[in-house]
């Protein structure tokens, strides 16, 4: 089992095809193990943006049947569908692993367990990339969640916030974690914040259109400032997961409930950005639900715009080290519409300290740089035995 033919080649597994948080930081991760001369191959369930992405970085793409932990394993149905699911990714995995012969796999997400069991009980070298904060999850499956990564040679987590929730289950695994800093690419030349705030207020919203992000708590906030005469626009630009058409109906509704429902924009998934945050003034990051990072945060600092976020998990950690950003209590529509109304009226002050705010976070968060710690952390798995490996950070 196991037995590798090159020291540089590298096996990727995502659970995803899009161009989310976690799928950005996968292109992040192979670009990173590409320009320190790894071979790449990545395992995706599906056809997406993705592809494209990882295939013009340089990277083979392979589709592959690849079961996904989720809350409805629990239900009949649910459980059935995941064995089944199980049956035929296992025999695909296994597949891959021996065409391939990878000297390394490494598995982006933590919902997709089989992928560190079946890699690991092969005698493949495997590290775990952990993205998510499942802390308000039922214990059964938190510790489905955790559990296969006790098997992983290494752990790499994005914040403080994420390794304490992941380990709290599995805290003998700590001491084979390691904390990077997700890579945030900003834009190539970012538009200044303008010097006044003459005609509407511009605020932006980017990510996944869900309950647990928030979004009814930002068009409360935005009915409040509505009827406070505050001359506003909002930009929604993301889609829903499949499956929640029925969250997007109630979306819709309340905005159309607004008493300036014309004010808000839905402009739906879009692969470039760049161009959203240079019209905005102010990125608003609502979130219910914790997040082990805060990526959409990061974006709108590093784009010049200041930042109102929830004060919840790693996204809170995300913006502390910047002037430029607020955070405000989660699910409280009413500190949404102060914190909003704050940056308004102290435009000056925040607007400059956007500025610096960017300068600083391209420091923080530069991609290649977090591509050099990816390729270091599989070199050294890779390299070193399992034993020489001990926990750490690194911002």
């Amino acid at each position: 089992m196991g037995n590798m033919t090159s020291n540089r080649t590298v096996v990727v597994a995502h659970s995803g095809s899009e161009l989310y948080g976690s799928d950005r930081m996968l292109l992040e991760d192979v670009k990173g193990l590409l320009r320190g001369g790894w071979a790449v191959t990545v395992a995706l369930p599906s056809d997406g943006p993705l592809v494209e992405a990882l295939k013009d970085a340089g990277a083979k793409v392979t589709l592959c049947t690849t079961p996904v932990l989720r809350k409805s394993i629990f239900t009949p149905r649910g459980a059935l569908g995941f064995a089944k699911d199980c049956l035929g990714g296992a025999r695909q995995t296994h597949s891959l692993l021996r065409d391939v012969k990878p000297s390394a796999v490494l598995v982006n997400t933590i919902t997709i367990p089989l992928w560190v069991t079946l890699a690991s009980v092969t005698g493949h070298k495997v590290a775990l990339h952990v993205h998510e904060s499942e802390r308000q999850a039922p214990a059964p499956m938190r510790l489905a969640l955790s559990l296969p990564g006790t098997l992983a040679r290494r752990i790499i987590t994005n914040s403080r916030w994420t390794t304490e929730s992941y380990c709290e289950y599995i805290p003998w695994a700590k001491k084979k974690s390691k904390i990077i800093f997700n890579g945030v690419g900003g834009p190539a030349n970012p538009t200044p914040p303008r010097p006044e705030l003459s005609g509407p207020v511009k605020l932006l919203y980017v990510g996944r259109l869900s309950e647990r992000k928030g979004l009814m708590v930002l068009l409360n906030a935005v009915e409040i400032l509505q009827r406070r005469d505050i001359n506003l626009e909002l930009s929604l630009v993301g889609s829903i997961f499949a499956g929640y058409e029925a969250f997007e109906r109630e979306l819709n509704e309340r905005i159309g409930s607004l008493p300036r429902p014309d004010q808000v924009k839905r402009h739906g998934f879009q692969p470039e950005v760049w161009s959203y945050y240079a019209e905005a003034d102010i990125s608003i990051v609502p979130s219910l639900a914790e997040e082990s990072f805060g990526n959409t945060a990061v974006e709108g600092v590093l784009a010049n715009c200041p930042v109102i976020v929830s004060s919840i998990g790693g996204l809170k950690e995300a913006v502390t080290p910047y002037a430029s950003a607020i955070s405000v209590t989660p699910g409280e529509p009413e500190e949404l519409a102060e914190a909003i109304e704050i940056i308004i009226n102290e435009w000056p002050a925040y607007s400059s300290a956007a500025i610096r705010s960017a300068t600083q976070a391209h420091r923080l968060h530069d991609p290649e740089k977090f591509g050099e710690k990816i390729d270091s952390v599989l070199k050294t798995m890779v390299d070193r035995p399992a034993a020489s490996i001990s926990h750490s950070t690194a911002p």
